[in-house]
């Protein structure tokens, strides 16, 4: 606008002359963003008039091959061939990503992006630097079962968690083609699990039985014989053969009615799962870890219910277990069972990481959730219990599942173990494969060469005194 015309105009309307021109610049861009959209949709319009054309130019032969290959995709779905919920490229995009949240690169990328990462790293590295000499006098004392010791390619500290996992598994499967040894059934097979736990006398909820016939379990299930009139529920039926999460082979019954009422569908359940064969395609491991899952036998075990305790973060009643990582007899942390992926320290700090950010990038903070879990004196026990168990299995690793309960610490009971831990442990993903690989590297660890070397490792027992670290359990069973 001219000087004139801006001097005629403020002189006419009474307004300020740097006002006026501010309101004619407004108008432009309004002007300008008119324009665009405007443009945009001519823009949509070409588009759609485009796809109009196409589709009207399509003819018979072109809708059934588009129908042929919708069939084909939904038939490839259905089957996991290729997409599905666990097709070729589900497993790849899983493996992948599994692999890489726990190698260093991920891990240290996060420090640079979030503040909160960078504190978390920390405390994990200054957590391993306490916690290490602590491990090397525990492994200094322990008695290796050989069936551990034959793991391969730990040159160094510098192995991740996975890689770590992969060299036993490979060690395992060699053994059982090789020599036709079993002892990984001490994790692989419930059954033979729970009979481990049993017979060393350790505390399990109930377990009403084992079946390797799924019709006669199928009929005494139903016939009320299985369960008895007395008890609790709800109650889990089990596969032994199928210990993957993946597998989805665990069942709740919620009442006998509640059992009763879906019969079709429990029966059902059993007979798929007695049929089927674990698949570990969540994990690299997944090609050695199969080929000893595949020797199993399929087994039933039925179980019944723990008490339940007040979840404070999520809002709930719930059974609280903690799954207790373990190296050369000698607790490192536990992972429990509220919000996602939480971890406790020996120190009784509990790390929560309860935004989907800090989710992200394993920034977690100190949890104000559930703190009776150390305030109670569950953690001594907890700890104590879960190293009992890898001393007399001779173990270099394991992890070791605990239900606790509220308000009575002496309330404690084994679940399960795992020799193949899949948790989420965050920063602590760098630092646990170091205390467990330079135990091998440096060979820190004693030979087990007592009367009960040649027993599988699911045979060992410590009230027969046929295991190893008889010198280091000093208290009889329960333990705790």
């Amino acid at each position: 606008m001219t000087e004139s015309k801006l001097r005629e105009r403020t002189t006419r309307r009474g307004d300020n002359p740097s006002d006026i021109e501010k309101q004619d610049s407004a108008n432009k861009s309004l002007g300008k963003r008119g324009g665009k959209a405007k443009s945009l949709i001519k823009r949509l319009e070409g588009l759609a008039q485009s796809a109009q054309t196409f589709i009207r130019s399509l003819k018979p032969k072109h809708y059934v091959i588009l129908a042929l290959l919708a069939m084909c995709v939904f038939a490839m779905h259905k089957n996991n061939i290729f997409f599905g919920e666990r097709g070729f490229l589900v497993k790849k995009v899983t493996n992948i990503s599994r692999f890489v949240t726990q190698t260093q690169f991920y891990l240290h990328f996060w420090t640079y992006i979030s503040p909160g990462a960078h504190t978390s790293w920390l405390k994990a590295k200054n957590y391993y630097e306490t916690q290490r000499p602590l491990f090397e006098k525990a492994a200094r004392e322990f008695e290796l079962h050989p069936y551990w010791s034959q793991t391969k390619g730990i040159d160094s500290v510098n192995k991740g968690w996975y890689e770590m996992i992969s060299l036993r598994a490979k060690a395992m499967a060699d053994m059982y083609e090789n020599e036709g040894k079993d002892d990984f059934k001490i994790e692989k097979d419930k059954c033979e699990m729970y009979r481990f736990f049993h017979r060393n006398q350790f505390r399990t909820a109930k377990i009403y039985g084992y079946w390797d016939d799924y019709k006669v379990f199928t009929r005494e299930l139903f016939d009320n014989k299985a369960i008895p009139a007395n008890s609790s529920w709800p109650n889990f039926i089990k596969s032994c053969h199928l210990t993957q999460g993946s597998s989805e082979s665990t069942k709740m019954f919620k009442s006998r009615k509640w059992m009763h009422d879906n019969r079709r569908k429990l029966t059902k359940f059993i007979e798929d799962k007695w049929v089927y064969r674990a698949d570990d395609w969540e994990r690299p491991w997944a090609k050695d870890m199969n080929k000893l899952t595949d020797s199993l036998t399929p087994g039933i075990m039925l179980q019944g219910p723990f008490s339940t305790s007040y979840d404070d973060m999520g809002k709930h009643e719930t059974v609280v277990e903690l799954k207790v990582e373990t190296f050369w007899g000698r607790a490192y942390l536990a992972s429990v069972n509220f919000g996602r992926d939480t971890i406790i320290l020996r120190d009784g700090s509990i790390e929560v990481f309860p935004s989907w950010w800090q989710n992200k990038v394993n920034a977690h903070t100190e949890s104000p959730y559930n703190t009776w879990i150390r305030e109670e004196g569950h953690l001594e026990k907890v700890w104590e219990l879960a190293e009992t168990a890898a001393k007399i299995m001779g173990i270099d690793q394991v992890r070791i599942d605990i239900f606790i309960k509220k308000g009575d610490p002496n309330a404690i009971a084994i679940n399960e173990n795992s020799i193949s831990s899949g948790m989420g442990y965050r920063a602590h993903f760098e630092f646990m494969p170091k205390i467990w690989a330079e135990g091998h590297s440096e060979h820190w660890y004693k030979d087990y060469k007592g009367p009960a070397v040649d027993k599988p490792v699911y045979e060992l027992s410590y009230p027969d005194r046929q295991c190893p670290n008889l010198h280091l359990i000093h208290k009889e069973p329960p333990y705790v």
